[in-house]
């Protein structure tokens, strides 16, 4: 075959082998999560894959990694880095950036799923008034906890005492507050479990409705509007923050405690 006829039936078959060509209006495929271990903590390698943030971050030296896991020591007695007269240190602190490790996809989206196992022993003392678990956040680190509010918001969880129970809550901050601590949103949806067991939190934060979920082992336990004005503050990272406390002896443990964190992932919604 040759001439005009030739030229017709390879651009045909030429353009047969390519992908089909996504419908005017329809979703673009979706980027890959991010997922993030700790094999080579606290090493320049994790530093790069996690997007760490030279700023705020303490503790390093109770949190050793076990293969993949994490594991955070909390001394007897132990709170925040803030208390003067605590018997002993515990928990850690750090956190991470998204547009540092090339995701701006992550940073920019209006919702964000951020999921990750944590495992409290049997032996596990929740103290006498509570602590805190990593969540998302956004704006300049240090910005959104410690009493601190600027132009920036926070999603971290937090185990409460009540009634004798480690009653769960995310605890927010956001511009909307001023001035205090950080404000409770689903208190006592969920409880965390000392079981010796890994156990899988999900939080999804949408910047311009406000809301965030949660989802503890596959059950969704929380949907609340619970943040505001964030809309135009993009996502950060992860804010890796645990410890007990509160800012003085009366939130540590009766004795020295360790719990494990694994298998973090990022997604847009």
């Amino acid at each position: 075959m040759s001439g005009l006829a030739g030229l017709s039936l390879a651009a045909v078959l030429a353009l047969a082998a390519l992908p089909a060509a996504a419908a005017p209006g329809a979703d673009a495929p979706a980027a890959e999560p991010w997922t993030g271990g700790f094999a080579d903590f606290p090493g320049d390698s994790w530093k790069q894959q996690w997007g760490f943030v030279t700023e705020g971050d303490w503790g390093f030296d109770r949190m050793q990694p076990q293969g993949e896991e994490l594991d955070v020591f909390y001394g007897k007695g132990s709170s925040a880095p803030s208390c003067g007269d605590c018997p002993s240190e515990g928990g850690g602190q750090f956190y991470t950036d998204f547009r540092s490790i090339g995701r701006d996809d992550l940073a920019d989206a209006a919702v964000l799923n951020l999921s990750y196992q944590v495992r409290f022993p049997e032996d596990w003392d929740f103290g006498e008034r509570g602590g805190k678990l990593p969540g998302l956040y956004g704006g300049p680190p240090g910005q959104a906890s410690g009493g601190q509010h600027g132009d920036a918001w926070s999603t971290r969880y937090m185990w409460r005492i009540r009634s004798d129970e480690p009653k769960a809550t995310v605890y927010v901050y956001d511009p909307s507050q001023g001035d205090g601590y950080g404000k409770d949103v689903g208190l006592g949806s969920w409880a965390w479990q000392a079981d010796g067991q890994w156990h899988t939190v999900e939080q999804s934060v949408d910047r311009n409705s406000g809301t965030i979920a949660i989802r503890y082992d596959g059950q969704e336990v929380l949907r609340e509007q619970g943040i505001q004005d964030v809309a135009g503050i993009p996502f950060s990272g992860i804010f890796f923050s645990t410890f007990f406390g509160g800012h003085d002896t009366s939130w540590g443990p009766s004795r020295d405690v360790h719990a494990q964190f694994r298998d973090f992932r990022v997604s847009a919604g």
